[in-house]
């Protein structure tokens, strides 16, 4: 059996232009539509040191992402970012710089940048569905750290610019 990971802190890349999802789980009923906005994790449980954040991620720089394609883990739909090493090499970063905070918490072996666009049972259906908004395209420009609040609701915190 898996460990319960508690996560109060994410840094993560927020995707605007993926707000269609948002509406799409909306319309199926999705509890977790509106918790947090559609976004590709960074680092999950992460500390709230926002300068030390900055820092390690001062290297980067925004670039253009686009989401066509689709990948499952069990109960989960998500897409894939082009390109994903980005995202990969700034947790990589963060991971270098806040080594007591592995990403999820240690329960993967490998980062898997993704935006989660369903969960549940009907994952066949969703993805037919969601389809047909296809290929999605946006820019990765800044990084939100986002508090776990009251359940399972989340806020954001901070911003910085990439």
């Amino acid at each position: 059996m898996a460990a319960i990971v508690r996560i109060g802190v994410a840094l993560a890349i927020p995707q605007p232009h993926a707000s269609v999802l948002v509406g799409w789980r909306r319309a199926i009923g999705d509890p977790e539509a509106d918790k947090i906005p559609p976004h590709v994790t960074l680092l999950i449980p992460a500390p709230p040191d926002v300068d030390t954040a900055v820092e390690a991620l001062r290297p980067f720089g925004a670039f253009d992402v686009a989401f066509a394609g689709f990948g499952r883990f069990p109960r989960t739909l998500w897409l894939a970012p082009e390109p994903a090493a980005p995202f990969v090499a700034m947790t990589e970063a963060l991971v270098a710089t806040f080594p007591g905070h592995p990403p999820y918490g240690g329960l993967f072996d490998e980062i898997t940048p993704h935006v989660t666009v369903a969960q549940g049972e009907e994952l066949d259906a969703a993805e037919t569905a969601i389809a047909t908004a296809l290929p999605l395209a946006s820019r990765a420009a800044s990084v939100v750290l986002f508090e776990q609040v009251a359940g399972d609701r989340w806020v954001e915190r901070a911003e910085f610019a990439l």
